[in-house]
């Protein structure tokens, strides 16, 4: 019963969710997580869990993967603001955000990242995931970031000077 409301309260606060998220962040393989369809609190499309009170957004399963992605390293995340999805840190008490960007927002989330530390929180690193590659020559940012593309999360950081790590 505690188990499945922690499922809920985190559907709840991040909206949606892959069912291999939710299998790697709660730690069961090969659990169907079918015990929180009740009530019409949560419902199923796909496999993707909804939380009654919102509804699918890409942007946040993406960083749902990026975050799956450094489960290894997690001590806690939590819920962000567009465009800031989720912040998250790691055992080696590093604050990262996963910013996540679409082709209508893409423009704006370069300016408004290039404009850091006045217009997010700050965090030692930022996690960028944008659908293509043609904003990275595009960033000018302070501090450290990981740029990614997805749905394949494929890292393109090419400057010597930015610290290159790999989504383990």
């Amino acid at each position: 019963m505690e188990d499945r409301l922690k499922v809920i309260n985190f559907l709840q606060d991040f909206g949606c969710t892959k069912l291999s998220h939710l299998q790697k962040l709660f730690g069961n393989e090969n659990d169907n997580f079918k015990n929180i369809l009740y009530n019409n609190m949560v419902s199923k499309k796909g496999d993707i869990f909804v939380h009654n009170t919102r509804k699918i957004n890409d942007n946040m399963l993406v960083a749902l993967d990026i975050l799956c992605k450094y489960k290894k390293r997690l001590i806690r995340f939590y819920q962000g603001y567009e465009p800031v999805y989720i912040t998250l840190l790691t055992n080696e008490h590093l604050l990262y955000h996963i910013i996540v960007a679409n082709e209508d927002n893409k423009k704006g989330t370069v300016k408004l990242i290039n404009s850091y530390p006045l217009s997010l929180h700050k965090a030692d690193k930022l996690i960028l995931a944008f659908p293509d590659r043609e904003e990275l020559e595009n960033i000018d940012c302070e501090i450290p970031f990981l740029y990614t593309t997805y749905p394949e999360l494929e890292v393109l950081n090419n400057d010597e000077d930015k610290e290159n790590e790999e989504i383990t």
